[in-house]
């Protein structure tokens, strides 16, 4: 009698584990859609000109009001929005380019020395996604 109960016990709580793991599995680490997107851009330089070309190379597609570019010291900053004409809203893939220098929102030529960081920022909390550390 004895032995049949601890089976049955043993059988109840295998069951309930394998149920509370079956439930973490599907409920609890379905965490799609969150985090930061990840992206690989590249650049090319003019210094004749002080511009700089970044290229989405691969990886997330971006809303354009959240890529943001900062060059040194913090002095230059705009987004992908400002610097494409393109609405905040729309999305930046592969290929997109974006043109920084002294005739539009980023407000100052790109020396051969600066260095230019993009952020992904949502809703203020800004992480970085890459840098170009000059020519």
């Amino acid at each position: 009698m004895s032995e049949s109960i601890g089976i049955g016990l043993l059988v109840g709580m295998t069951v309930v584990v394998t149920a509370v793991v079956g439930l973490n599995v599907l409920v609890v680490s379905d965490d799609s859609g969150s985090g930061v997107p990840q992206a690989n851009f590249t650049y090319d330089y003019s210094e004749e000109n002080g511009l700089l070309l970044v290229t989405h190379s691969r990886g997330d597609a971006i809303q354009a009001g959240r890529l943001e570019f900062e060059g040194p010291r913090g002095e230059a900053k705009a987004n992908w929005s400002q610097l494409a004409g393109r609405n905040r809203t729309e999305m930046v893939e592969q290929g997109d380019i974006a043109q920084l220098g002294e005739g539009n929102a980023y407000g100052r030529r790109v020396g051969s020395r600066d260095t230019v960081t993009v952020y992904y920022n949502e809703s203020g909390n800004r992480t970085e996604l890459d840098r170009w550390q000059g020519a």
